[in-house]
């Protein structure tokens, strides 16, 4: 849990390396480890200004409605503008479905997280995904009681085969592009290996507690240095 606990501290503005507009209660909740429901941070950890996009599902209980920081462009779409190294919380009282995506809207050409948090039935599921195509890096990182876990980060449009969490460019089974959106051919070159429901590195992390239970920090995040 070290890690995302430490993260959420700097975001919510302890240590101010990212300033976080968060809520009263955040240094409370970060003291006891345990969030119910889950809770959700989202940060622009880049040096440039950017617009966070969000596309909620429909059987999402938390909607563009119950974010009054966000611009609605519909009734499951919104968005809002982030400064550079900046962040927001986003309050999640019950269960949110929802894709965000930073610098243009969900749809082909975008890095999209995907977030599925505080299923009364179910547990928490996130993922980033290149299904629709690549636009920047994205950082999921997730802790809950069996612990902290990275989603990503992205590691640039290819190269992402061995990145846990995330479903590289087009591969819409995670080991192969069976029916790519977006124009994609067929194929499995940069996509993971083995079987759709045993791949060699998971295309998306469940978490320990029905219902939810975690903190989890979304990062728009600079590219990573290439490796020498």
């Amino acid at each position: 849990m070290k890690t995302i606990v430490s993260l959420l501290v700097v975001v919510c503005g302890i240590l101010s390396c990212v300033k976080v507009d968060c809520p009263a209660e955040s240094g409370a909740a970060v003291q006891h480890h345990v969030a119910v429901p889950s809770q959700v941070v989202l940060m622009n950890a880049t040096n440039e200004d950017t617009v966070a996009y969000f596309s909620f599902g429909a059987d999402s209980i938390v909607l563009p409605s119950s974010w009054p920081f966000c611009t609605a462009s519909s009734n499951l779409n919104c968005s809002f503008p982030m400064k550079a190294n900046t962040g927001k919380a986003l309050p999640a009282p019950g269960y949110l479905n929802v894709t965000v995506t930073f610098g243009a809207a969900v749809g082909c050409g975008t890095t999209k997280a995907e977030l599925n948090l505080n299923n009364p039935k179910w547990y928490d599921v996130v993922d980033i995904s290149l299904v629709d195509g690549y636009s920047n890096d994205i950082l999921i990182e997730y802790a809950d009681k069996a612990g902290a876990k990275r989603i990503g980060p992205v590691l640039g449009k290819s190269g992402n085969e061995k990145a846990f969490g995330v479903y590289p460019l087009g591969c819409d089974i995670c080991v192969a592009r069976q029916s790519p959106p977006c124009g994609m051919t067929p194929g499995t070159d940069g996509c993971k290996t083995g079987s759709q429901y045993k791949p060699d590195v998971p295309c998306q992390y469940q978490g320990a507690t029905m219902g939810g239970g975690a903190y989890v920090s979304v990062a728009l995040v600079k590219p990573e240095p290439a490796a020498k």
